[in-house]
C-alpha cells in the first residue's frame, strides 16, 4: 500500500515503511502536486511551473519523473504515465492523507473515531518543507490550498471539541487546538473558554481569555462571542451572583459601543491583568470652545494606550458614559472589569494650558502615578499630540511595574511576561540582562505560541548581545533570529513583533531592513521612543549622520525618565565627536555613563573624548572600566576593536578613525596585540573562560527595547 503525506513535511509511505525521497526539493514538489492534483497535465505547463528556461526544463522533468517512478510504481502497476506530451499519476490504490481527511468530514453522518483519526493526520502546514516561493505559480496554488486545508482542520477539531462537550476533559485539547489554528475565529476562542469553564480548569480560563483578547485585538474582535463566554464562565464560578444577572459587556477601544454600562450591581468579570479605561478629562476653563481639546486628549489617550503591547483598553464611546457620573473608581473597575483608571484634567490660563493626568489602581482606590504636563496652546493639534504621546510612554512603564508587582498565586506567561518587562525598568546590565532572559524564557516554556513570549525573548536576546553583556553572543542573535521570525510571520501586524524583528537585523547588521522595520513599528505605535533611536542609528549607519541627534531628541521627548536614556544621550555624544564636537560629546556622553554605569561602550567613548580634550588620566579610569565591563578583551588593541566593531559605510568608518579611534590611542589603546604585550601593557581581562565564541562584529550600545 503507498502512502502519500502531505499534511506536514512531505513523506510517502510503502507498507508502513517510510521511502527516502530524492534531495530535490522541485522533485518532490512535483510528486505532491501531481498526486494532490489528481489529473493529466501538459508537459509545457509543468515545466513552466517549476522551472526557468535557462535550467532546460524539459531536462529537468525527465530527470525528476524519472527519480519519481522507481517509489510510486508497482511492478505490475505503473502509476506513473507519461508521454511525450503529457504527465499523470493515478491515484488508484493510493492513500493521500488530505482526501482521507476530507472524507471523514463529508460522511454522513460523521463518525467521532473517524474525526479523530482525521485531525491526527496534521502535522503542520500543507508541504511544510517544499515552500518553493520563488516559483510564484506553484507558491500561489499552495497557498490557496493550505488555506483550505486549514479550515478543514478547524472544521475537525470543532466538530470534535462539540461532540465531546460532555466529557470536556477530552474536548479540550481540541478547543486548544482549534485556536493555535485559527487564532483570529472568536468563536473558537468562545467554544475554548466555555470548555475550560465546564472542565472547572478556572486559572486557565483566565489565561486563555487574555490571550484571545491578544490576538484577536489585530483584527477588531474580542468584544462579542469570547467576552460572552468570558462572562458566562465568571458566572458559572462565582459563589453567588447578585439575582444571577450579568451586566453589559464593555465595549473594547476600537470597536463601536455595544450597551452603556448598568447598575452598580451588575456581575464583574475578574479584570485582566493589564487593563484601563481613560476617562473623560475635565474641562476646568471657563470656555467652552476647549472642551474640543479635553475630548480629543482623552480619545487619543485610549488610542495609544491600545497600542500597548498586552494592553486591554475600554473603547472612548463607553468611558464617555461616565462624564458627569458621579461614581467612583472601584465601581467602575467592578463594571467594566478594569484593573486601572486613568483621569485628568485640562486648564488654560492664556496662551498656556497644563494638563493633569492621574493613574488610580481600581481595586484599592490608590493613586499610582500623576504627572503635570504644560505647553503653549497656540499650536492645539501639536500640543494634543505631544501631551498625549508623554502620557502614553509614561504609562507603558507605569503599568508594567504595577501590573508586575501584583502577587500571583499561579503565575502564567504573561505573569513571566510582565516581569521580564519589569526587569527591562532598571538600568541594563549583565546580571539584569541574564534575569529578563530567564523571565521570557519561562514565559515561552508556558506557552510556545505566544507572540508577545517569542518577541521579547528574541529582544533581550538581541539586546544583550549588542550590549556585549553576554558571552554567547552569536548563539543568541542565531535564536532570536528564529524566536522573531516566528513571531513576526503569525502576527506580521504586531509592532511588537516586528520591533524584534528589526532588533535582531540591527544586531546583524542590516541596517536597511532593520530600517524597513523600526518604521513599520512606528506606524503601528507612534510612541515607541526606542523604535525612534534605532531608527535614528540605523540611518546614522547607512551615512546619513544628520539623521542620528533628531531621532534620539525625539526619544527622549517621548520618554524623558526611561530606564534606558542613556542610549540616547550616548548616541547623541557620539554624533558630537564623531564630528569633532569634543566638549558636547563630553557633555553627552558622562550623561550616558551616569544614567547607565554598567555599559562599556558608554565609557570607551567618554574615554576617548577626555582624551582628546587632554585629560589623559580621565581617559584612563574610563578605558580601565570599560575594559572591566565588557567581559572580553576589544579594548586590547585598535586592530581588535575593529575586527568585533562594524561601523557602516566607510563614510562613517573614516569618522571613527579620525576621532573615537584616535582618542582611544591617546588614552592608551596600542595599535596592535604585539604591541601591547610588547611594551607589556595589559589588554584588559580576556573573554570569560569557557565562552568559546567571539563577539559579533558590531554595534555595542545598550539596545533596550
Amino acid at each position: 500500500m503507498l502512502e502519500i503525506r502531505v499534511l506536514g513535511e512531505f513523506e510517502v509511505v510503502r507498507d508502513s515503511v517510510a521511502v527516502t525521497l530524492p534531495p530535490s526539493r522541485k522533485t518532490r514538489a512535483l510528486l505532491a502536486y501531481l498526486a494532490l492534483t489528481q489529473r493529466k497535465h501538459r508537459r509545457e505547463e509543468l515545466c513552466q511551473i517549476f522551472w526557468e528556461v535557462p535550467d532546460d526544463p524539459r531536462g529537468a522533468l525527465r530527470w525528476s519523473l524519472s527519480k519519481i517512478r522507481p517509489f510510486v510504481d508497482d511492478p505490475s502497476y505503473p502509476r506513473l504515465v507519461a508521454d511525450r506530451q503529457t504527465v499523470e499519476l493515478r491515484t488508484e490504490g493510493l492513500d493521500v492523507d488530505l482526501f482521507v481527511a476530507q472524507a471523514c468530514v463529508g460522511a454522513e453522518p460523521a463518525v467521532t473515531d473517524d474525526l479523530r483519526r482525521a485531525a491526527s493526520f496534521f502535522r503542520g502546514p500543507i508541504l511544510a518543507d517544499l515552500d518553493l516561493s520563488a516559483n510564484s505559480e506553484f507558491y500561489t496554488w499552495l497557498l490557496g490550498l493550505r488555506e483550505d486545508a486549514r479550515k478543514l482542520r478547524s472544521q475537525i477539531l470543532w466538530g470534535l471539541t462539540e461532540r465531546l462537550r460532555a466529557t470536556p476533559h477530552e474536548a479540550l485539547p481540541f478547543a486548544r487546538e482549534l485556536v493555535r489554528v485559527d487564532p483570529y475565529d472568536e468563536t473558537g476562542w468562545a467554544l475554548l473558554i466555555t470548555t475550560l469553564a465546564s472542565a472547572r480548569r478556572s486559572g486557565e480560563v483566565r489565561q486563555q481569555y487574555e490571550a484571545g483578547l491578544r490576538a484577536l485585538r489585530e483584527v477588531g474582535g474580542g468584544s462579542g462571542p469570547l467576552l460572552r463566554a468570558w462572562r458566562a464562565a465568571q458566572a458559572s464560578a462565582a459563589t453567588s451572583a447578585d439575582n444571577g444577572t450579568i451586566g453589559a459587556e464593555p465595549e473594547v477601544a476600537g470597536r463601536p459601543a455595544q450597551v452603556a454600562p448598568t447598575a452598580p450591581n451588575t456581575l464583574a468579570a475578574s479584570a485582566v491583568r493589564l487593563s484601563a479605561v481613560v476617562l473623560p478629562f475635565a474641562n476646568l476653563s471657563n470656555d467652552p470652545e476647549q472642551q474640543h481639546l479635553v475630548d480629543g486628549i482623552t480619545g487619543d489617550l485610549t488610542t495609544d494606550l491600545s497600542r500597548i503591547p498586552d494592553m486591554f483598553v475600554i473603547s472612548r464611546n463607553t468611558a464617555f458614559t461616565y462624564r458627569n457620573n458621579r461614581v467612583g473608581t472601584k465601581q467602575i473597575g467592578r463594571e467594566l472589569g478594569v484593573r486601572y483608571v486613568l483621569e485628568g484634567e485640562v486648564q488654560r490660563s492664556g496662551s498656556r494650558i497644563r494638563v493633569t493626568a492621574q493613574l488610580i489602581d481600581a481595586e484599592n482606590d490608590a493613586h499610582l502615578w500623576a504627572e503635570r504636563f504644560d505647553g503653549d496652546a497656540g499650536d492645539s493639534f501639536a500640543l494634543q499630540a505631544e501631551i498625549t504621546n508623554r502620557i502614553a510612554v509614561a504609562l507603558d512603564l507605569e503599568l508594567v511595574d504595577a501590573a508586575a508587582a501584583r502577587p500571583v498565586e499561579h503565575p502564567g506567561a504573561l505573569d513571566f511576561i510582565l516581569r521580564g518587562r519589569a526587569a527591562r525598568l532598571r538600568p541594563p546590565s549583565r546580571e539584569n540582562r541574564a534575569e529578563q532572559v530567564l523571565l521570557f524564557e519561562r514565559a515561552l516554556a508556558l506557552d510556545q505560541n505566544s507572540v508577545a513570549a517569542q518577541s521579547w525573548l528574541a529582544i533581550e536576546l538581541a539586546a544583550r548581545a549588542l550590549d556585549s553583556m553576554t558571552d554567547t553572543a552569536a548563539a543568541d542573535i542565531a535564536r532570536a533570529e528564529k524566536l522573531a521570525e516566528r513571531a513576526s510571520v503569525a502576527s506580521p501586524r504586531s509592532a511588537l513583533a516586528r520591533f524584534a524583528k528589526g532588533q535582531v537585523l540591527r544586531a546583524q547588521h542590516r541596517y536597511d531592513g532593520a530600517i524597513v522595520e523600526y518604521e513599520t513599528v512606528i506606524s503601528f505605535n507612534r510612541n515607541w521612543a526606542h523604535a525612534y533611536s534605532h531608527l535614528g542609528w540605523c540611518k546614522f549607519m547607512t551615512g546619513l549622520i544628520e539623521e542620528l541627534i533628531p531621532a534620539q531628541e525625539r526619544a527622549i521627548r517621548l520618554s524623558p525618565r526611561d530606564p534606558q536614556i542613556g542610549l540616547f544621550y550616548s548616541r547623541i555624544g557620539r554624533a558630537h565627536l564623531l564630528q569633532s564636537g569634543i566638549d558636547e560629546a563630553i557633555t553627552w556622553c558622562e550623561k550616558a555613563c551616569n544614567a547607565t554605569p554598567a555599559a562599556a561602550i558608554f565609557r570607551s567613548f567618554l574615554a576617548s573624548g577626555y582624551a582628546l580634550k587632554g585629560d589623559i588620566e580621565r581617559a584612563a579610569a574610563e578605558l580601565a572600566a570599560a575594559r572591566r565591563l565588557v567581559g572580553d578583551n576589544r579594548y586590547s588593541s585598535i586592530a581588535h576593536l575593529r575586527t568585533v566593531e562594524s561601523w557602516g559605510v566607510p563614510q562613517i568608518q573614516d569618522l571613527v578613525e579620525s576621532t573615537y579611534f584616535a582618542g582611544l590611542r591617546k588614552a592608551g589603546v596600542p595599535e596592535t596585540d604585539w604591541v601591547a604585550r610588547a611594551i607589556g601593557g595589559g589588554p584588559g581581562p580576556t573573554r570569560r573562560e569557557g565562552a568559546g565564541e567571539a563577539s559579533p562584529r558590531g554595534e555595542t550600545p545598550v539596545s533596550g527595547c
